[in-house]
């Protein structure tokens, strides 16, 4: 499991969420996405537009998730991995999570 406790807290206690794409000529989209659930081992994001992002996971599924959060002192962390679009919603599953802070 990617996602513990110590990275469940900082992506959900995170104001806003980037999430970062990447097109078929290997150009990187970063978003901000919001607040994020985790369920599971999957962030789930309700999609509120996100035309390129959900066009670019048509080509290449591979992902990023940035997230940090002040809330008990700074705490960081990029989440390697991929995304799909399904039932208005973005499910994303890290494969990796590297701590930023």
């Amino acid at each position: 499991m990617v996602i513990n406790e110590d990275v469940k807290k900082v992506i959900e206690g995170s104001a806003f969420l980037s999430l970062i794409t990447v097109d078929a000529n290997g150009t990187p989209h970063p978003i901000i996405a919001g607040k994020g659930q985790v369920v599971s081992d999957t962030v789930v994001f309700g999609i509120y537009k996100m035309e390129i992002t959900q066009k670019n996971l048509e080509s290449n599924k591979n992902s990023w998730v940035v997230g940090a959060t002040m809330d008990g002192g700074p705490k960081g962390y990029r989440l390697v991995g991929t995304a799909e679009a399904k039932d208005k919603q973005l499910i994303f599953t890290p494969t990796g999570v590297d701590t930023l802070i």
